[in-house]
Parts: structure tokens; sequence; C-alpha cells
């Protein structure tokens, strides 16, 4: 039996095995090929690993790279040979998380500097963000000194990218390497604390619950932005603790549906149709894309929705979550894929922008709501969210839209209540009516005959 497998092992290339497990791909072809007009796949200041190493419009900020290693190692007693040598021990593992064509490119020790300059340069984004170490404000200072404003806010664009990933290993093991395992504890909350402070603007360290967050170590930072994104409970995921989809079977099934009963799980309609039902927005207060719920009453009901901040970054972070979810061993749940198709159905005019904004659920950066509904438009998820995720809110809620009883009370009260001047109106109006009658009653010949 041993003799076999070592013959396997001589018959399979190296290459061939790493290629297996691979963490950091390329965006798919399809993909670019759909988007070939836009840049939100490439960096526009600064390049992390080889993808896109070497490209003359990122070269301002290669530059800054050395100075960002200098800050990294100041008040310790290492240079950056010690670290150089210490990626180079694990120098192979690292570069299998790349398509073989670019880590090859480069020789081991030319790699092995790659990364620890591309690293260094987002450990001191990392410091700089949470406050992690006392000098974080001068190396902020000093950052800002040489890029510049405009650039180091870029620069936050750039991390998003799937492309332009560094192995999530590297960081670990340069502040493994720098501060002992006491500096940063634990690295992966100061991470996720990072990612939090991004995405909902929470400046306090996020608490990892057992076994929620961290249950493998991430490849690369863009996982842990999802997970940050995808976390907390799900009501729906526990009829997925021992699911394994094939991605076209999760296709034909949603698509193909036995029942038509739940097919109409998959019509959906934007705010503003399922407002005239009496279907109200409310934020749901839960930091997490799956924070969705809906709870129906006698004559309304309640959808609510995790808060976004949709600024000129949005489209590109999402077009990029999408392709990492739809990546071969991407996530298996799909969870941004499927909330992004979710906001696709109720965002379909400025009007549904306008309504989710004024009850704080969409805080728009961009200056106008129409922008915010092209951003939307401009997410192309191919019809690969996950079938399951939020199975229960679409059915509850058209369960809630088909009832008569229900939405004819919903859409009376939206008539004569919506406002003091209906109201006034209602009122004037029965009083009149009442006054009418009364009237008639009066000068008829039956109350005269009596």
């Amino acid at each position: 039996m041993s003799s076999q497998s070592e013959m396997l092992d001589k018959k399979i290339p190296r290459q061939q095995t790493i290629s297996r497990r691979r963490h950091i791909p390329k965006v798919p072809l399809f993909m670019r090929i759909d988007n070939q007009k836009s840049d939100d796949y490439d960096p526009k200041v600064v390049s992390l690993g080889p993808y896109h190493h070497g490209k003359p419009e990122v070269n301002f900020v290669e530059d800054f790279k050395p100075k960002s290693l200098e800050m990294f190692i100041q008040g310790s007693n290492k240079n950056q040979d010690f670290f150089l040598e210490e990626i180079l021990r694990e120098i192979d593992d690292f570069k299998s998380f790349y398509v073989e064509e670019f880590s090859n490119k480069y020789n081991n020790n030319e790699f092995a500097r790659m990364m620890l300059l591309d690293a260094c340069f987002i450990l001191n984004d990392i410091e700089i963000s949470t406050r992690s170490t006392p000098n974080s404000a001068s190396k902020q200072s000093n950052t800002i000194k040489h890029l510049g404003i405009a650039v180091y806010l870029i620069t936050r664009r750039d991390l998003y990218l799937l492309e332009n990933q560094v192995p999530f290993p590297v960081l670990k093991l340069l502040v493994k390497l720098r501060y002992g395992d006491d500096g940063y504890h634990p690295f992966e909350e100061k991470v996720k604390s990072y990612c939090s402070q991004m995405f909902f603007d929470k400046q306090e360290d996020i608490k990892i619950e057992q076994n929620a967050i961290i249950e493998t170590d991430p490849p690369h930072l863009l996982e842990v932005f999802r997970r940050v994104l995808v976390s907390g409970s799900d009501d729906e995921a526990n009829v997925r603790q021992t699911r394994s989809y094939d991605f076209i079977f999760d296709c034909w099934r949603k698509n193909h549906e036995q029942h038509k009963s739940e097919l109409l799980t998959n019509v959906f309609r934007s705010v503003m149709d399922l407002k005239s039902k009496g279907i109200h927005f409310r934020p749901s207060g839960i930091d997490s894309l799956k924070g969705v719920r809906f709870t129906s009453h006698y004559y309304y009901a309640k959808l609510k929705l995790p808060c976004w901040y949709v600024s000129t970054y949005t489209k590109v972070f999402f077009m990029n979550m999408i392709a990492y979810e739809l990546c071969p061993n991407g996530p298996i749940d799909r969870a941004v894929v499927s909330y992004i198709n979710f906001m696709k159905s109720l965002v379909i005019s400025p009007n549904d922008v306008k309504e989710l904004r004024q009850e704080k659920i969409i805080f728009n950066t961009l200056g106008s709501d129409e922008e915010v509904v092209q951003v939307y438009k401009g997410l192309k998820t191919y019809g690969a969210d996950d079938p399951l995720l939020f199975k229960n809110v679409k059915r509850n809620i058209q369960e809630h839209y088909n009832s008569k009883g229900k939405t004819w009370i919903a859409e009376l009260i939206d008539t004569y209540f919506s406002s003091p001047w209906s109201l006034t109106a209602l009122v004037v109006t029965t009083f009149l009516t009442f006054l009418t009658v009364v009237q008639t009653y009066y000068g008829s010949p039956f109350y005269h005959s009596n």
C-alpha cells in the first residue's frame, strides 16, 4: 500500500498537488469579459502579491513600502534579514497560494521580499486604524505625509480586491515574530476589529464567539472581510449544518422547484410596492448581511434590514466579493451574493432608496439616490445566490403580500391615514356625509308623517 502511494507521489508533479489547494485565485475570465470597461478588479495605487506587481501605476506606493517595513521593525531588536529568513523557511507554502505562472516569475528571495513588504504595508494600516500600539498616531502621520491623504484613502479600496491579497499566514507569522505570542492578542480579533471598523464604523474591539468566527485560519484579508459581514446568528443556517451542495445543483434547484407554491418565494417586489401592502422597513441592528428579519402582524408587517454605507467603493467591494464566492472552491454559502440579489430586487428606483435612506437603513454618500440604484443594477450575481438563504423571509413576505385581508387594511390606512391632511379630509368627509344623512332624514316626508 505504501509503495503504491509512493509511486503515485512520483507520478503526480508537485505543482499539480499545490494547485488543488490554491487560496488566492484570479478573477474568473467570464467576469472580466463582462466588465471590460471597468477597472473594478485592478488596483489603482498599491499592488499586493504577484498578480499586479510591477505595474507602473502602482510604483508610487511601491516606494513607500520599505518605509512601512522600517516602521514595523522599529522598536524591536530584529532586522529585516531576520524576517526574510523566516519567510523563506515557508516560501513554497506561501507561493502555493497563487497561480503558478505568476508566483514562479520570481525567485524565492524576490518573492519573500515581496511578501515582507506587502504584509508590512497591510499591518501598518491595521495598526493605524485600530490604534493597537502606542506609536500608531505617529505612524499614521508619517504614512499620510509620504502618500498624501487622497492616495492613503484609495489604498483602502485596493485592499478589497480579490487579486490583491497577501496570504493571511504571512501576516500572522510577522506579527508573532515581531510582538511575540502576546502581541496583537489575539491577532484574529484585532483584524476583525479592523474590518468591522471599515464596514460598520465600530471603534471597539470585536469579541470572537467560540467556534463562530475563526474555525479555520482565513486564507487572506478578503475572507476576513467576508466573515465579518456574514457573522452572527442565522436562523436559516441550521438547515445547512451538513450541506455539501454543488454549484450546478443549487442553480437547478433554484429554477426548478417541484411545487408552484415554493416558486412564489422567488417572486419579489420593490420597497415601495411592499410598503403599499403594509410592510414597513426598519434597521435590524445586526452587523451582518444575514441580519434580515421579517415579522407579520394583523394588518402590517416589518422587514428589518442590516444598515449599509453606500460609497464610491461599494461596487468595487461587492464585485470582488462576488468573484471570490463564485470561484472554484470558494465559500459554500455564497451569503454576500445572496444578500446582493435580495437588495437588487428591493432597490429598483430612487424612491426605494429614499425610503431606505429615511429609515436609516442605507446611508448614501454618493450624492443622489439614482446613483445608488445604478450601483445595485451594475452588480451581476449570475443567478448564483444561495436558494436556502432568506428563503423563509421571502416566503413570509409573499404570504403577507398575497393576504387580501391584510393588504386591504394596509392600503386603507396608507390611503387615508398616511398624513394629517388625508386624515383631516377623511374626518371632514365623514362628518359632512353624516350631516347630509341627518338633513335628508329630517327633511323627508317620513319624518313629518310621524
